[in-house]
């Protein structure tokens, strides 16, 4: 089925629902998914790499990868450098 089908949202939704499941059950990692776009929330980058790369390893199985020329990646929050006491 060609994207712009009215079916279309539906059946990406159903096929990747899978992807959404894994996260149920982590805490402060979401996955949201809205017709051909997947939203990713995390708390720390450190935390978002790890959710990517199971985002990922999860596409993979449907044979589906990430676009990353249609990818972005956004950091909401201030930025706090650590001071290394050596």
């Amino acid at each position: 089925m060609r994207q712009g089908s009215v079916l279309s949202p539906v059946l990406f939704a159903i096929y990747v629902d899978d992807v959404a499941r894994c996260f149920k059950k982590e805490r402060y990692l979401h996955i949201i998914l809205y017709e051909y776009d997947i939203l990713l929330l995390a708390q720390s980058v450190t935390q978002l790499e790890r959710l990517l790369r199971k985002c990922e390893k999860e596409l993979g199985y449907l044979d589906m990868v990430i676009n990353v020329k249609k990818s972005t990646c956004l950091r909401v929050g201030p930025r706090t450098m650590y001071a290394v006491d050596r």
